[in-house]
């Protein structure tokens, strides 16, 4: 089960349920608010709220899929890959990608974090990141997909070329920091520009435990984005299909 719906009273609720449904902790997925519901009048035409939680690691499968059709397949290693540690099946899949782009650059990996580092060195990277890193981004999917195919489970792999991804958290993080600003003292809502899952994985993270705001989705492709909102209150403009956002304030829920 890659994603799971959740109703309840309210939209924390509603989160609470759907996560405890798939099996997953908030930074591990990415939101979509179905229906912020509604109180109705005297109790008549109450709407229950309604979200949608899927796995960030699905969509990031999802992307990779996307990206190429049929990517160049690395010659198998001697030994075979499912008997291969991580490390070694991550950096030989990102080398052979980069030889089949024409890329002349050097690969080297290392564990971090419990999942794979692949950092690339080498001159004129600059094709190789792509307009706002789309072309990284798919390189990281790429490699991603093919290890854990190879490899026989799940790694997270995160690939990086001339500290791009380092300077882009680095930018994300003043940014976030700026916007969260700015809602505590607004009290209202904030979308940031669409961007990647695995950026998008970023900032959830980043406010996971944020006592003042809570973080959820909107848009399809390469549309979606997030939105930064302060917690306790229903999150306005979540749900295209949905009314105005429900009166009242929401429960604290530092779980969500």
């Amino acid at each position: 089960m890659n994603s799971a719906e959740g109703a309840g009273r309210t939209v924390e609720e509603a989160i609470r349920i759907a996560l405890r449904t798939l099996g997953a902790k908030r930074e591990d997925v990415d939101l979509l608010v179905l229906d912020e519901g509604s109180r109705g009048v005297l109790g008549l035409g109450s709407r229950e709220a309604r979200v949608r939680v899927t796995l960030l690691s699905a969509i990031e499968a999802g992307e990779a899929e996307e990206a190429a059709a049929a990517p160049p397949e690395p010659a198998p290693s001697p030994r075979g890959d499912a008997a291969d540690d991580p490390v070694a099946v991550a950096r030989r899949v990102t080398a052979s990608l980069l030889e089949a782009m024409g890329m002349g650059a050097s690969v080297t990996a290392r564990a971090e974090d419990g999942g794979v580092s692949v950092t690339v060195t080498g001159p004129q990277l600059a094709p190789l990141i792509g307009r706002h890193g789309q072309t990284l981004e798919a390189l990281d999917l790429l490699v991603n997909l093919m290890t854990t195919r190879r490899v026989g489970h799940r790694v997270q792999v995160a690939v990086d070329a001339e500290r791009y991804r380092e300077r882009r958290r680095e930018t994300l993080s003043a940014l976030t920091r700026r916007v969260v600003s700015r809602v505590r003292r607004s009290g209202e809502p904030a979308p940031l520009d669409p961007m990647p899952a695995s950026e998008r994985r970023f900032i959830h993270t980043m406010l996971a435990e944020d006592p003042d705001v809570m973080t959820f989705s909107e848009g399809d492709g390469a549309d979606r984005h997030i939105v930064i909102a302060p917690r306790g209150t229903a999150p306005a403009g979540a749900s295209r299909r949905g009314d105005a956002a429900a009166d009242g304030e929401l429960p604290e829920d530092t779980d969500a």
